[in-house]
């Protein structure tokens, strides 16, 4: 049904009406591809054996086949309008929500708190509480991103698009159903060129205790967003009492591009300032919603490392820091005196897999940065001063975590670099590097540029 019974009538329910047309959309996909095989069949009079009446024969053939494509396409264009009108309906009723929602917040002084003690998900109550009219205006521009993407996808399945650009767009078509369906709280959103977007996973709340940030790195797009918050959601969840909370932050462009663009520091420039101011509004929501005595964590994978040492260089108000596979402490940020004296009370933490090629990346470019170039990303944050190096140890299978897969599976649950971020974020004992093997194990193999660093 795409409406629930009231006592008054039916309420229309806007994530049945997605649903209906996302199935919709798999019908007209798959007849889409029925249409595109049967007009290219094509047979020559030769197939029938050069006969006589073999030419005849042949027309007749692809008269038929061309009659079946047409069919299959007015089809495809009855189910594509169907799909198109539900998605317009939907986008239509959640405008219409979100105006009579601003319509009674505005008869309030001020947004309602959270219920306390309400269990920290992946979603839900996402429309009370912190940030409340930002969520509800975004679920309307996530709703609308879904029709766009549904007819983008629409145009390259008829003109063969390119298998990837169709995959991308089944991806970000998913990560929008998936927000909708399960009430996500999208703190900012924009779906141009390769989207940005920041979710708060978990609530704000009376008893919370812990919030981190989380800034991914290099080819972070809307399309791959949800694996990232994915480990926000399982560090959520595994705190039984509800009291930890996280915001994965992708609210800006970020490089496509090991070679090409991650070495460029132009991206994470960019990015500092509003991670930075984020992060100040963070704070403010906290203070509203959960009380001063929350610890906050930044914590940056890969190139989000870079950026959150530049914001540290703007002041970002966290207590504690965490590289993770960091690319470095940021373009320009060599010591502790480079930064402002706001950050002097930063705990800050760091870990590399052994062999990570990462660690090509940091700390070695001092001189480029010295004579004045973008590329580089400052100090190797592994052996910056005041820096509490961790161990990445084993994934949840028992084996090391080394070499190039490490640089994303340092991420994944039950590894004991994931059980590192979370008592970072916690304040629980973290593991220190060496633990689970000799120091330096592997790591140290590409770092020996790093020691050349001239930086006056």
């Amino acid at each position: 049904m795409t409406s629930a019974p009231t006592a008054g009538g039916y309420r229309v329910v806007p994530a049945r009406l997605d649903q209906v047309a996302g199935e919709l959309g798999g019908q007209a996909d798959a007849l889409a591809t029925a249409q595109s095989t049967v007009a290219g069949e094509r047979l020559p009079a030769a197939a029938f054996g050069e006969l006589a009446g073999s030419a005849a024969a042949a027309a007749a053939f692809t008269k038929t086949t061309t009659g079946i494509a047409d069919r299959l396409g007015k089809k495809v264009d009855r189910i594509r309008s169907v799909q198109t009108g539900l998605t317009g309906s939907a986008a239509g009723y959640r405008r219409l929500d979100t105006r009579v929602a601003a319509m009674y917040r505005a008869l309030l002084p001020e947004d309602p708190l959270p219920a306390a003690g309400r269990p920290a998900g992946a979603g839900g109550g996402a429309d009370t509480g912190a940030w409340a009219g930002e969520i509800t205006r975004n679920r309307a521009k996530v709703a609308d991103a879904l029709t766009g993407e549904r007819k983008h996808l629409a145009g390259l399945l008829a003109h063969g698009g390119e298998a990837e650009d169709i995959a991308r767009a089944r991806r970000r078509i998913a990560l929008y159903e998936d927000i909708l369906a399960h009430n996500r709280q999208i703190l900012r959103f924009d779906p141009a060129g390769d989207g940005r977007i920041a979710e708060l996973i978990g609530h704000l709340e009376p008893g919370t205790h812990s919030v981190g940030v989380f800034v991914p790195g290099t080819n972070t797009r809307l399309d791959n967003f949800d694996g990232y918050a994915g480990l926000g959601r399982s560090l959520v969840a595994a705190d039984p009492a509800g009291r930890t909370a996280m915001v994965v932050w992708a609210d800006g462009v970020f490089p496509q591009g090991v070679v090409a663009e991650a070495p460029d520091s132009a991206y994470s420039r960019a990015q500092a300032p509003d991670l930075k101011a984020f992060t100040d509004e963070l704070r403010g929501q906290i203070a509203s919603h959960a009380g001063r005595d929350v610890m906050v964590t930044a914590i940056g994978h890969s190139y989000g490392g870079a950026t959150v040492g530049l914001a540290e260089g703007l002041g970002l108000d966290v207590d504690r820091v965490l590289h993770v596979e960091s690319a470095g402490m940021g373009h320009g940020i060599w010591s502790p005196a480079d930064l402002p004296p706001s950050q002097a009370g930063v705990q800050r933490y760091s870990m590399t897999a052994p062999f990570d090629p990462i660690v090509l990346a940091q700390g070695n470019a001092g001189v480029a940065e010295w004579l004045g170039s973008d590329l580089g990303h400052g100090a190797d944050p592994d052996t910056f001063p005041g820096v509490t190096e961790l161990d990445t140890g084993r994934d949840a299978h028992g084996d090391v975590l080394w070499g190039l897969s490490a640089h994303n599976d340092v991420l994944k649950p039950g590894s004991d670099s994931w059980q590192n971020i979370y008592d970072v974020i916690t304040g629980g004992t973290v593991t220190p590097e060496g633990s689970s093997a000799p120091r330096g194990f592997g790591e140290r193999g590409f770092a020996g540029p790093n020691t050349l660093r001239t930086i006056p």
